[in-house]
């Protein structure tokens, strides 16, 4: 009995220890996670704007090139050299969180860029929204009526792209994500203009 009871209290003593450092450890690397996924935002408008930084200049880069312009629960980017316009995307994938950047010209309607900040979806088959070469295929389109993401293997009309063979569901829901984002982000972003 007296060595369960030994057992016990030091297990109980190792869990306090250990939930303790984990918490601390948490405490001091919190900052820093917020400041990576800050660059990771910075980075991706500042290459959709083709603005040249470097690692130990994005925050001024940033800053001195890009303005923030806060309407309602929304943040635009942007560059006033040009006019385009950047803006978060964010919605629910197959297997997670989809969060992106999507870039407009100053229309508010052609698409500059879409980057990919994060996603779980499937390597190899709908991981392959992250990857820069069918990211490309959004450059040019446009958002109106509305964007699409097809299966159909004919030519695409200026709001269409091909979806990822494979990967129709993952597809399909980035389709959502960026036509209510968009829809949202659009209606704030006219209020204030």
């Amino acid at each position: 009995m007296k060595t369960n009871l030994k057992l016990l209290l030091f297990v109980l003593i190792m869990a306090v220890l250990t939930s303790g450092i984990l918490v601390g450890v948490e405490a001091l690397t919190a900052e820093r996670i917020q400041n990576n996924q800050d660059a990771k935002i910075k980075i991706a408008i500042l290459e959709a704007n083709g603005i040249s930084y470097t690692l130990a200049t994005i925050n001024e880069t940033f800053d001195q090139e890009i303005d923030v312009v806060e309407v309602d629960e929304w943040t635009f980017y942007v560059n006033p050299d040009n006019g385009s316009v950047s803006f978060a995307l964010s919605g629910g994938g197959v297997w997670g969180p989809i969060e992106g950047i999507l870039t407009l010209e100053s229309d508010f309607e052609t698409i500059v860029k879409v980057s990919i900040l994060q996603q779980e979806e499937t390597p190899g088959l709908g991981g392959v929204i992250a990857e820069s070469q069918y990211l490309e295929t959004f450059v040019g389109k446009v958002m109106v009526p509305e964007f699409m993401i097809n299966k159909d293997p004919g030519a695409n009309l200026p709001n269409e792209i091909d979806s990822i063979v494979g990967a129709t569901n993952t597809s399909k829901r980035f389709e959502e994500i960026i036509n209510t984002d968009y829809a949202a982000a659009k209606l704030a972003w006219l209020s204030q203009n």
